[in-house]
């Protein structure tokens, strides 16, 4: 037979309250741990927001002293672009001076090519040419000492006619000689007397195209390029055919050229090329225009 325990109400009151305290005493436990977890997660974050800020604060550091430097660095390059750009200009400058100065110098050199060209030849005759005078002066001095003829002898019936002798005509071949060595020499003067005497004498001769060529040569080695240009155009005019008409035509340009007529002398280096296309001071014609930025035919910069 089951055996029941019966409590007095004082025991039943003290196991109420045991009840209540145990009840209570969960309900704590329950509600102060969340609490406690939460808290610290707050505390976590809170570590985290500062580390975060701090971490943005050098960043934003870093980007400042990046942003100086780069500036830093595109006020160098600013610099050191102005610094070429006038160097590019100086450069330029220079460049456009040397290339006057060479294009003088090309003429010159090709003067001076032209002419030693011609004299070449006449290089080994010069001790021949020299004896020739040398005869010539005193065929000369014989004749002036030699009475004129059909003058009275003196005692002979009558006074005395006075007689004029009449030199003689100077050789073609030492005339022109003569003017070749002296233009070669640096003698313009001289020469320019030779080949005008050759003129006066041998003006229908294959060389007298020449001679009035190198007339022309000795103003423009002158730098009288206003005579030079009159000279070459007696040689294109008067020896339309001969063999220095292309060469006074081309000089005639560089004549033009040389006394800043930019346009007359490409007007006439082109047509030098169009009336001598194979020759050799058409090519000559064609690099000096090239070398002004225009064609043989065309506008500036074809």
């Amino acid at each position: 037979m089951a055996r029941v325990l019966i409590f007095s109400p004082k025991e039943q009151a003290l196991k109420k309250l045991a009840s209540i305290g145990l009840c209570s005493a969960v309900l704590w436990g329950l509600w102060v741990v969340p609490a406690r977890a939460q808290k610290k997660d707050t505390l976590l974050l809170m570590q985290r927001l500062d580390t975060m800020q701090q971490m943005l604060i050098n960043l934003q550091k870093t980007v400042d002293s990046q942003t100086a430097v780069l500036k830093t660095l595109v006020e160098q390059a600013n610099d050191n672009v102005n610094s070429m750009k006038a160097s590019v200009d100086e450069l330029r400058k220079a460049t456009g001076q040397n290339l006057a100065n060479n294009n003088a110098r090309f003429d010159s050199m090709t003067s001076q090519i032209q002419s030693l060209g011609a004299s070449l030849e006449e290089t080994q005759a010069r001790m021949a040419k020299l004896s020739d005078q040398i005869a010539q002066m005193q065929n000369t001095i014989q004749t002036l000492n030699t009475p004129p003829a059909g003058a009275a002898t003196p005692g002979a019936g009558g006074p005395a006619q006075p007689g004029v002798a009449t030199p003689p005509v100077p050789d073609a071949d030492t005339l022109y000689k003569s003017g070749l060595s002296a233009f070669s020499g640096g003698q313009y003067q001289l020469a320019v007397q030779s080949f005008q005497e050759y003129l006066q004498y041998y003006g229908n001769t294959d060389l007298a195209s020449n001679a009035q060529f190198y007339i022309g040569e000795c103003y423009y080695s002158q730098g009288d390029y206003a005579k030079a240009i009159d000279e070459y155009n007696k040689c294109i005019e008067q020896y339309p055919k001969g063999n220095k008409a292309a060469a006074a035509q081309l000089k005639k340009g560089y004549s033009l050229l040389a006394q800043d007529k930019e346009s007359s002398g490409i007007r006439e280096l082109r047509s030098l090329v169009q009336r001598f296309p194979n020759s050799r001071e058409a090519d000559l014609a064609r690099q000096r225009l090239k070398k002004l930025g225009v064609s043989t035919s065309g506008r500036r910069g074809e």
